[in-house]
């Protein structure tokens, strides 16, 4: 009893357990221009000069995306909104997972940043390369890096890419102590 008690409590005492994972899918109908802004306030998850955008009756802007109600977009007009950015109170440690779309050639790059708003250190960035004429095709991407990003920098992306299912990538040291539990658990129902 003490093994599975000792499994319980290293599971429950990884930092999977801790908080709930950051997840955002913009599945959502979002009105034509409606700013994600604090719409995952709650997820401590919060997008500066972001737009949720939904298919229409007068248009289909995109098809295929992971989550089908709706995605998000970067839209600057280079004078008065000039940067966007997701920032992550609880901050995001190792990684950062998530599916985009974009006809766009140029260089694209999404960065990592241990300070809110694309302040402090950058600790990783990540160029994105183009994959659908018509915003039809989704890839799936992890930004690596090494610390806890407050935010990300998604000024690159702007006027040119949808993204859609945002997560945080589970840290090695999580996943080992919660298949470790598991293994501790197994063995002790082997042995009873």
């Amino acid at each position: 009893m003490k093994l599975a008690s000792l499994a319980l409590a290293l599971g429950l005492a990884s930092p999977a357990f801790a908080a709930a994972p950051l997840f955002v899918d913009f599945e959502k109908t979002w009105s034509y221009g409606e700013e994600v802004a604090d719409t995952y306030a709650a997820s401590g998850v919060s997008f500066t000069n972001v737009l949720g955008l939904s298919n229409d009756a007068d248009f289909t802007y995109f098809s295929n995306a992971p989550s089908p109600l709706g995605v998000a977009f970067v839209q600057l007009d280079g004078i008065v909104n000039t940067t966007a950015f997701m920032n992550v109170s609880a901050g995001v440690t190792g990684g950062l997972s998530f599916f985009y779309s974009t006809p766009s050639d140029a260089p694209i790059a999404i960065k990592a940043y241990s300070g809110l708003n694309g302040t402090g250190t950058l600790l990783g960035s990540l160029d994105l390369t183009a994959n659908s004429a018509d915003y039809s095709a989704w890839n799936h991407a992890v930004l690596s890096f090494s610390g806890t990003a407050m935010s990300f920098d998604l000024t690159g992306m702007a006027n040119a890419v949808a993204l859609d299912n945002i997560s945080a990538v589970p840290e090695p040291g999580s996943v080992a102590l919660m298949l470790g539990g598991a293994a501790l658990l197994l063995a002790r129902r082997r042995r009873d």
